[in-house]
């Protein structure tokens, strides 16, 4: 039989058509590479200054209530005002993002920043610094939905535990920061220490200049073809974005609850919500907490509980890399019921005992937060995902701004152990809520499949 030269066969052209067309890699599975480190800097400088200006509130609230004469409940009122700010931004402004783009909402938020940080300078009155910090909690709902969601989307699968689970590393970084900061601050200079959070917001914005669009929000849009040349000239001509199953759909709020599990929307909050209570809570009154459990007070007490929180930060990144979401979600739930509810029943024990065992709810408490800014990312599809943020955002800063405003009072009429018997009542509703209703993420790459509740 002679050999096939028919020039018309398929066959003969197909290898030089393979030699010529780079085989499709999923940029999910791309290394890490200078434009993800980018963004991932970009997004930790960001949260660096939420934790710093959440912080910094702590050694501002004594000096500011000595000279505009504040009542518990108005210390309680300032200390909660930015979480409030929180709420309600992120009801909206993760909608914003997912409408507009990543990209201008995650650079002009930081121009706010730097602004409303420099008004605190000028504030003569406890309504103004209200509004203030309200402002700058406003600002920090949209970083949460934004930066979360921009890391996710340039994070390729294998490292996305680690680079969003360092999120909140850095916001502790920024919150022991601000501690530092106002330990060697004059205490009459306390509007100016409020404002010092405008210098590392002037950074990070100037990071910020540079950074791509979303290529994921892009083709949810239906610009597929911008998407894919930020994927070829950043991660390289082999590495493309997985194809849409179906055309771009409307991403508005009507759809947003329609089409994902209500229980996802409900448990994604709530989670965080429980989370956050008992920390926002005791951590910005720390000092007042460790004298009435007979601990030492002073800058040694205190620099010793924020070396537990860096420690707790690095715990949580190991477990995040370690355990899966739901595991990792109901353990450190469980153990953080036993330390509080010990700390309120056992009364009249041991300085070292009782330190220990705070000190470990610390550490807990601590790693705990790390999920916070992976979870919730990986629970929506990208035409959903700052809304879904966002919205598990504000749900959890209703628990701390409730718990951050009521805790004062509490503490001075009903002492600390009472107070942490109540506050163990957050992690026992996530306990549970996770139980029933944690789904497993961690496993799965962005947009591959719907998420729904365990």
């Amino acid at each position: 039989m002679k050999p096939r030269f028919d020039m018309g066969d398929d066959s003969l052209r197909q290898p030089a058509r393979e030699a010529t067309v780079p085989a499709q890699v999923p940029v999910d599975e791309a290394p890490l590479n200078r434009l993800v480190a980018l963004v991932a800097i970009a997004a930790f400088g960001g949260i660096f200054v939420d934790g710093y200006i959440l912080g910094v509130i702590g050694g501002a609230v004594g000096p500011a209530s000595a000279e505009l004469g504040l009542s518990a409940l108005g210390q309680g009122l300032i200390a909660s005002s930015a979480l409030i700010g929180i709420f309600v931004s992120g009801l909206f402004f993760g909608r914003v993002a997912d409408r507009f783009g990543r990209k201008p909402v995650f650079f002009w938020n930081l121009v706010g920043f730097f602004v409303l940080s420099l008004a605190q300078l000028f504030v003569s009155g406890t309504w103004d610094l209200v509004a203030l910090r309200l402002g700058l909690g406003l600002l920090i709902g949209v970083e949460y939905a934004v930066g979360t969601a921009l890391l996710a989307e340039f994070t390729p699968r294998r490292h996305r535990s680690v680079l969003l689970g360092s999120i909140a590393a850095f916001w502790f970084v920024g919150f022991i920061s601000a501690f530092f900061v106002s330990h060697v601050w004059p205490e009459d200079a306390w509007r100016s220490l409020l404002a010092s959070s405008a210098v590392p917001a002037l950074i990070v914005l100037i990071i910020r200049f540079g950074l791509p669009e979303s290529p994921r929000w892009l083709q949810s849009k239906g610009r597929t073809d911008e998407a894919q040349a930020i994927i070829t000239s950043r991660y390289g001509p082999e590495y493309s974005l997985p194809p849409l199953t179906e055309e771009p759909k409307a991403s508005g709020l009507r759809e947003f609850f329609r089409e994902n599990d209500w229980r996802v929307i409900v448990y994604s909050g709530l989670f965080w919500f429980c989370q956050v209570g008992p920390l926002f809570a005791i951590f910005t009154f720390i000092t007042p907490v460790l004298e009435q459990l007979g601990l030492a007070g002073g800058f040694g007490s205190d620099l010793l509980m924020n070396g537990i929180q860096l420690a707790g930060a690095g715990l949580g990144l190991w477990l995040l890399w370690l355990l899966p979401r739901r595991t990792f979600v109901i353990w450190t739930f469980a153990i953080m019921v036993v330390l509080l509810v010990y700390l309120g029943l056992a009364t009249n024990q041991p300085a070292l005992l009782t330190f220990v065992v705070f000190g470990a709810f610390v550490l807990i408490i601590t790693a705990s937060n790390s999920v916070q800014y992976v979870y919730p990312p990986e629970m929506y599809e990208t035409r959903f995902r700052s809304t879904g943020v966002g919205f598990s955002a504000a749900v959890s800063r209703i628990g701390a701004a409730g718990a951050t405003y009521l805790f004062p009072v509490t503490l001075e009429q009903l002492g600390v152990t009472s107070t942490l018997l109540i506050a163990a009542a957050f992690p026992a509703v996530g306990l549970i809520a996770s139980l029933v209703w944690a789904p497993e993420t961690k496993f799965t790459a962005l947009d591959t499949e719907k998420i729904v509740a365990h």
